[in-house]
Parts: structure tokens; sequence; C-alpha cells
């Protein structure tokens, strides 16, 4: 297997796993902007018609998608190469709306990436609401010579910092420094629409235990 194609599928699981968080359980009114400007992917805005010129030029700044003709948008999920602040060559699914409105962008990465993404994002939009959550995770441990059991442990706990920028458009960035995984994270640019889906947000604002 190639590393284009491992870098393929690597996306493809990290956008399952980005939409397997939401399920509209935030209203968008509970959440204020905390952002200096109005939120976009690369300068082409989120949410409104007519963006396919501008998303086919940026699509065709890598050779890699025009010789797969990647950069037809015509489906309303596209996966292409692309740059988007500090991250190089990364892999993204790009979602459209019914209007052909850019709705959601998500972009898998290392855990290093998502946190050096974060200081960027923070530089250019002001500070993020933020959280830290512990993921629990299970080992198999041996009851006896014919038994293993899942049981957690605190040596594979996983600290996981999660980002959000709101603006007054309702449109959101959510940066995840991990998924459910050791080092892989991702993410998420959504418009106002596709936001209330995605529940990373809501876990930001939940009352701390």
């Amino acid at each position: 297997m190639n590393q284009r194609t491992s870098l393929s599928i690597i996306v493809v699981i990290g956008a399952l796993l980005f939409s397997s968080h939401g399920h509209a359980e935030l209203p968008q009114k509970q959440i204020s902007s905390n952002t200096n400007q109005t939120i976009s992917f690369n300068g082409i805005p989120l949410g409104k018609a007519g963006v396919i010129s501008a998303l086919q030029k940026m699509c065709m700044k890598k050779k890699f998608n025009a010789m797969r003709e990647r950069c037809t948008f015509t489906d309303n999920t596209s996966v292409i190469l692309l740059d988007y602040e500090i991250l190089g060559n990364a892999i993204a699914t790009l979602t459209l709306g019914s209007d052909k409105a850019l709705t959601k962008v998500v972009i898998d990465g290392s855990t290093q990436e998502m946190l050096a993404l974060a200081e960027a994002l923070e530089k250019k939009y002001g500070k993020p609401l933020k959280k830290s959550v512990i993921i629990k995770k299970e080992i198999g441990t041996q009851l006896d010579e014919k038994t293993f059991a899942l049981k957690e442990s605190k040596e594979a706990q996983l600290d996981k910092e999660i980002f959000v920028w709101i603006d007054d458009q309702g449109s959101r960035i959510i940066v995840e420094s991990i998924y459910s995984d050791y080092n892989m994270g991702g993410v998420a640019i959504e418009s106002s629409p596709a936001a209330v889906q995605n529940s990373a947000a809501k876990e930001v604002n939940k009352p701390a235990k």
C-alpha cells in the first residue's frame, strides 16, 4: 500500500469519526461569538452559494488533484489535497450543500499538528473555547488460562484537548488533539447549519464534574 492510498484511508476514517460526534444536541443560540473576524476556509466563505469556481481554483493548485480530476465538485462530498494555515499537503474532505455552498471541511493530522494549528488559529481568530477531557481506554487482561477481559487502565488514558472558535454568523472551527486513539486528531471547519451537528462544542460547554 503506497503513502497516498494510506493517507486516503486515514482521512476517510477520520471523517467518519468526526461525523459520529454530532447529533444536533446543542442549539446555536446557546453559544456567542468568540472570534475577532468571520470564519472562512482559505478565504472562501462558508454557507454561501457561488463558491465552486473559488474551490476549483484552490484545488487546481495541487497537481495531484488535477491529475486525478478531483476538482469538479459535482458531488456533495469531495476528497482533495490542499493547504490550510500551517497544514501543508493535507488531505481534506469537503462537503457542499444542495446549493453548492461549502458547509464543512474535515482535515486529519497528528496530535502535534493539531496543537500547532490551534496556536496558529488563536493568533488569527483570538482565544478559543477550550476544554481538556480524558479518554478512558481499555486493555486486555488475562483472568485465567482461557479467559481474557477488557478493563480500564489509568496507564492507557489519553488527554484530549478540544478548541472551538465561533463567529457572529454561527460558523465554527473545532480542533481535536486526538479522536479516540493515539496521536491522530483533526480539525472541522463548519458553516452555521453544519456546526449544530458537531457535539465537540457541546463538550466544551458541558459543566465540569
